[in-house]
């Protein structure tokens, strides 16, 4: 028996030591994730997820999902990146919520599914907490690639706008260059070519961009120079694509660079050169606008060279080309329909649980004035037979004869409350060295504000209102009690005495605090 009892203990102990160095290996994993992604993805690589459950297997879903898509490789399905988001879902708000959304819209974004990205991209950025962490940064320029994508430009130019501003705060020189580029790239798509022309030459002269970024702003300015002036840019336009195509790195990245030029050169009247860029350029590229900027100049070149047949197959791909941009048209109208509704699901969510919350509260509400009022008359009942037939004409008499100067008022309600009972009762609990009874305490706390009932009426109307415990202690204070005899009285710590005295600082004015506490 002894001998199962200690394998049992061994074997829990290894278990325990065994799910310690997982929880620490995904912990490290995590904070190295974004410096260095493939070799994250390698440490990920020795962990099993089968032998993952709840919290651990929502981690390691996030970070599985975040070293593929940072390293490059193609993620062809959300179940991974669900796992996260179906765990957090229920959750309180927090960092690892918020990145299981953001993973998810990293996988939708690998999928080319912009709408589902967009919807997962806007869960994320409404969880982030820290909206200077890298992370979230990192949602903001995702959804503003989404935003582009669709030809939702002005909500791409919005969010690239938030991302260089956060990127400034972190003063992050070469990613504020790149928000810049993005900003200048979305007002290309929205048409405003001068902007986007203003943009893109001030990135040339100061801006701290990557080689690629800088060698496709001359690609934009050639758009651009086309798009202003069209045949009168044939010169400026041809001499912007050479300088392109010279920083190309690959034969990939020259495709739009050739249908340009050949646009270039068919303005120069240079048609054979022309026909060759563009027809290399359309046979290569895999972009809808790059095919349509081809077939358009093959067109024109085939009809300027009396091609005729070419013109008119040119034509026919042509409007092939701009239905499918059309409907790339109507898919972007569909994403804010889908927006809308998921905005409305969303707010509507809020107001059930801002309903659900109001209800409970105007119930408790009721509850709590209930309760307050039956034990504010039980204890006026006790409190009438206990001293009001006492008290009564001595308090009034007292009252009237007080003196007008603050100062002897005080002193007179301070020797006419040392006359009374309840000081007599705050004496005996000191000697006895006991703490207060709830009935000693009404007795104590009404003779004071009937004794101070001037004083605490000229502070209310210097200080607006004043708890009860600020005119305890203020009282109690002034008559000279033990501290600790006050705390109890006031049923509370000495800490909390001097934080209700330091608040009371700020409420009345230096010279009536100066009065009540001689300091």
């Amino acid at each position: 028996m002894k001998k199962c009892c200690v394998i049992i203990t061994l074997l829990a102990v290894l278990a325990g030591c065994g799910r310690s160095r997982t929880d620490n290996s995904l912990r490290s994993i995590e904070k190295s994730l974004f410096e260095n992604p493939v070799e994250s993805g390698i440490r990920l690589d020795s962990i099993n997820p089968g032998n993952l459950k709840g919290g651990r297997l929502a981690l390691y879903a996030i970070l599985r999902t975040q070293t593929d898509y940072l390293s490059g490789k193609t993620i062809d399905s959300d179940s991974i990146a669900r796992i996260a988001t179906d765990y957090y879902g229920s959750r309180k708000k927090g960092y690892r919520q918020a990145m299981s959304w953001y993973s998810l819209g990293c996988a939708y974004s690998s999928m080319k599914k912009d709408p589902e990205a967009i919807y997962a991209l806007l869960k994320a950025r409404e969880l982030f907490t820290d909206t200077l962490s890298i992370e979230y940064v990192s949602t903001l320029d995702l959804l503003g690639k989404h935003y582009s994508n669709r030809g939702l430009y002005d909500d791409a130019i919005g969010t690239y706008t938030a991302c260089r501003r956060l990127y400034q705060r972190m003063h992050m020189e070469r990613m504020i260059s790149t928000a810049e580029y993005n900003i200048a790239a979305a007002y290309f798509g929205k048409r405003d070519y001068n902007t986007s022309k203003a943009f893109f030459e001030r990135l040339l002269k100061v801006g701290n961009l990557s080689d690629d970024n800088r060698n496709s702003c001359y690609l934009y300015l050639a758009h651009i120079e086309n798009g202003l002036n069209g045949k009168d840019a044939g010169e400026q336009e041809l001499e912007l694509v050479d300088i392109y195509l010279a920083g190309c790195r690959n034969e990939k990245s020259r495709v739009p660079g050739y249908a340009l030029k050949g646009i270039a050169l068919y303005y120069l009247h240079q048609n054979d050169s022309a026909f060759v860029y563009l027809e290399k350029a359309h046979r290569l590229s895999d972009d809808l606008s790059t095919k349509i900027l081809a077939v358009k100049g093959l067109e024109w070149v085939a009809t300027q060279m009396k091609q005729y047949q070419a013109a008119w197959n040119a034509e026919i791909l042509n409007k092939q080309y701009q239905d499918e941009l059309n409907k790339m048209s109507n898919q972007s109208e569909i994403t804010q329909i889908q927006l809308q509704h998921n905005d409305e699901i969303q707010s509507q969510r809020l107001r059930s649980r801002v309903s659900r919350i109001i209800l409970i509260s105007i119930s408790l509400i009721i509850i709590i004035i209930a309760v307050v009022i039956i034990y504010n008359i039980q204890r006026d009942h006790k409190r009438e037979a206990y001293y009001l037939g006492k008290y009564e004409d001595m308090v009034k008499r007292q009252m009237e004869e007080k003196s007008q100067s603050d100062g002897n008022r005080l002193m007179e309600a301070c020797d006419a409350f040392r006359t009374g009972i309840a000081f007599n009762l705050v004496n005996d609990v000191a000697l006895q060295k006991r703490s207060f009874r709830q009935e000693e305490r009404d007795v104590v706390t009404h003779d004071i504000n009937l004794y101070f009932a001037s004083p605490i009426a000229a502070l209310r109307a210097e200080a607006g209102k004043l708890g009860q415990q600020d005119i305890n202690l203020i009282f109690c204070t002034l008559l000279g009690l033990d501290q600790d005899l006050i705390a109890d009285f006031m049923c509370t710590s000495r800490s909390n005495m001097r934080s209700i005295k330091s608040r009371l600082r700020s409420k009345i004015s230096a010279e009536s605090f100066s009065l009540y506490f001689k300091e």
